[in-house]
């Protein structure tokens, strides 16, 4: 048994990004990348009063899409603190809405039967300690303050303390996601790594840690999880020359944060096709939704929620516990398997008949799952040009999106 095996198992999770960037609703970038008087970003705290929060409803949603563990930002890089900070002000207690955001949703998710995790920034744009060239001053500026020793230690040690905290009075944590790493700091341990890692398997031993802490893999430590970004690999991810448990994040339009001109959402086969691809090479997805002010999820991302829910009531099997298949899939699909079930993900409506390469003589029934029906195997016409090893089958109702479940015959 792995700690990892819930994590591989689960396939699918929500990550949520919420905090101060919502109020001006430019994404969560908007601090470092617009123009923003001395303290004016900082003072949104005190107009910040999500009163229509309610991670009750975000959980129910959630875990009707099929997603089995949530990751919450504790904090993003603008500092600002969705926890209540014994070590800062600038945070969700000290704002009109005054409760601790991240104690309501750990109790809501949990509530649904859902695995935990934080997201938490390892940069902080308004701490002294802090300076590097994807920071608001240099974005806006080209400017690069120099950080003293003493400002230095002492952003190392609130990094430190935030996460203890976080490690502490929160419960079993079962997820920590820790970003990000920067590629003009990628020959350094920026983050006294071991210090950060000593602190969280403290507290938490069964945590599954990204692998953010270096943005090279190879001569570091093994993390427990790596996290390729907004992309499905073309294979397994594999780090010193082994397989290792993986994640991709993607969000729902074209930003993290809450973005009120953003209405460019994928539709719901690119997400049910990003997460097929990603559970076909082994790894999971990770898929993102920014609340607005009020703590509301965006219209349009509810809407998604709710046709993955109706997708996954009929295809879930083809994607808890499911993995990577030796098979070559055809023309227009990827499969995953689950012991003698393989899994045929369709992307595109088929043309008419589909030809299945390797799996002549070794299919004992086909299903199409979104409504039970067989699907035909056709032995008596069409074969003339087929290889050997290769199967035609006729899914005549499939469309786009849709799963075959190709039962294999025990040897």
């Amino acid at each position: 048994m792995s700690k990892a095996d819930w994590f591989v198992d689960a396939r699918f999770g929500l990550f949520i990004h919420w905090g101060l960037y919502a109020i001006p609703a430019k994404g969560e970038w908007t601090y470092a990348r617009d123009a923003w008087t001395p303290g004016e970003y900082e003072s949104l705290m005190n107009k910040f009063n999500p009163v229509d929060f309610d991670p009750a409803k975000w959980a129910k949603l959630a875990k009707a899409a099929g997603m089995k563990y949530v990751v919450f930002t504790t904090r993003h890089h603008d500092g600002f603190c969705m926890f209540d900070s014994h070590y800062v002000d600038y945070k969700i207690t000290n704002t009109p809405y005054g409760k601790d955001v991240t104690r309501l949703f750990v109790d809501a998710f949990r509530a649904e039967g859902m695995r935990i995790g934080f997201y938490h920034s390892l940069p902080d744009w308004t701490h002294p300690g802090w300076s590097d060239q994807e920071s608001p001053e240099y974005i806006q500026r080209k400017e690069m303050h120099e950080v003293k020793p003493e400002d230095r230690i002492a952003y190392l040690d609130l990094l430190n303390n935030h996460v203890e905290q976080l490690m502490t009075e929160y419960g079993k944590i079962d997820l920590l996601f820790l970003d990000y790493t920067s590629q003009y700091k990628a020959h350094e341990d920026y983050y006294d790594r071991e210090r950060l890692l000593s602190t969280i398997y403290k507290h938490q031993p069964d945590i599954l840690v990204d692998d953010r802490l270096s943005y090279y893999k190879e001569d570091v430590r093994d993390f427990d999880y790596y996290t390729p970004e907004i992309c499905v690999p073309n294979q397994p991810q594999k780090v010193k020359g082994k397989e290792v448990v993986w994640e991709t994040c993607c969000t729902m339009n074209d930003h993290w944060g809450y973005c009120n001109t953003d209405f460019n959402y994928k539709p719901l086969c690119t997400l049910t096709g990003g997460l097929m691809g990603c559970v076909a090479r082994n790894g999971n997805l990770l898929l993102n939704i920014g609340p607005d002010e009020k703590g509301n999820f965006p219209e349009m991302s509810i809407k998604r929620l709710e046709e993955l829910a109706e997708w996954y009531a009929a295809h879930g099997e083809a994607v808890v516990g499911a993995g990577n298949s030796a098979y070559t899939p055809p023309f227009a699909g990827c499969y995953t398997q689950k012991g003698n079930d393989l899994y045929l993900y369709l992307l595109q409506q088929p043309m008419g008949d589909v030809i299945l390469p390797e799996l002549k003589g070794k299919i004992e029934e086909i299903t199409l799952l979104r409504t039970g029906e067989s699907v035909g195997i056709v032995n008596d016409w069409g074969f003339e040009l087929l290889l050997e090893s290769e199967q035609r089958i006729r899914p005549s109702m499939a469309v786009a999106g849709d799963v075959l479940k190709i039962r294999l015959r025990s040897n």
